[in-house]
């Protein structure tokens, strides 16, 4: 089984603009396509982030962004994060996507940030962008 967990680049976009790879990302996991894991850290960064998002960016077109958290905090499994070792990282925040990754014993990290794709599979995590995912996951079905 898949196992992801999603950065909160994808998750903004995903529930900000309607289409795209993110969003389709969130329809398969509607589908049962892969299993989700989240922290409590890695849950109150996609609510600061989207409030933040929702308060200053006309363009992001979701008024009903809680209900999604919401929705995908109930599909995404609740993990302890993982204890993280010394990686190569140029950003030490990314460390609130890794832990659940790592904890979630995930098989990818999903995500648009470039500092994390330039990792490429750090920990045995393979990282990817949301079209890379949804391929690997269409291809399989």
């Amino acid at each position: 089984m898949l196992v992801a967990a999603l950065d909160t680049s994808v998750v903004a976009a995903g529930i900000g603009w309607s289409g795209g790879a993110a969003r389709r990302v969130f329809v398969l996991l509607a589908r049962r396509a892969f299993p989700s894991v989240r922290t409590p850290d890695l849950k109150a960064e996609w609510v600061d982030t989207l409030a933040d998002l929702a308060a200053r960016e006309p363009r992001w077109q979701n008024p009903n962004w809680a209900h999604w958290l919401d929705w995908l905090r109930q599909k995404s499994s609740l993990v302890a994060p993982g204890a993280l070792r010394a990686t190569v990282k140029r950003d030490p925040d990314d460390d609130v996507v890794l832990a659940p990754a790592l904890g979630g014993r995930a098989v990818c990290l999903v995500t648009y940030d470039r500092d994390l794709l330039d990792l490429e599979k750090p920990f045995g995590i393979q990282i990817l962008r949301p079209e890379a995912l949804v391929s690997r996951l269409l291809r399989f079905r």
